[in-house]
């Protein structure tokens, strides 16, 4: 499975800031609808949580420090998105 996030899980970010992208787009401008009003910044948000996470998987990022510190990073980068998606959605 590690090895699977090593090579995919910036494609992973990148289809789904895409696609959050396009449900923005298709229900403001198609539907008219207004409650997808931040769904692309919380797409693109995820998306840059999840290419910093795959970089300290692949060792761009934190070469230097232990596993533990870089597992403590990825938690904390986890924890950061899923605040900013709380604070995005309401």
């Amino acid at each position: 499975m590690k090895e699977w996030f090593k090579k995919y899980l910036g494609w992973l970010g990148l289809g789904v800031w895409v696609a959050f992208t396009l449900i923005e787009l298709l229900g403001r401008f198609i539907l008219k609808i207004d409650h997808y009003d931040d769904l692309a910044l919380i797409g693109l948000c995820f998306m840059a949580g999840v290419q910093t996470i795959q970089g300290i998987i692949n060792e761009k990022y934190l070469t230097k420090y232990s596993e533990k510190v870089k597992n403590g990073m990825i938690v904390f980068i986890v924890t950061i998105t899923i605040g900013a998606f709380y604070l995005l959605k309401t």
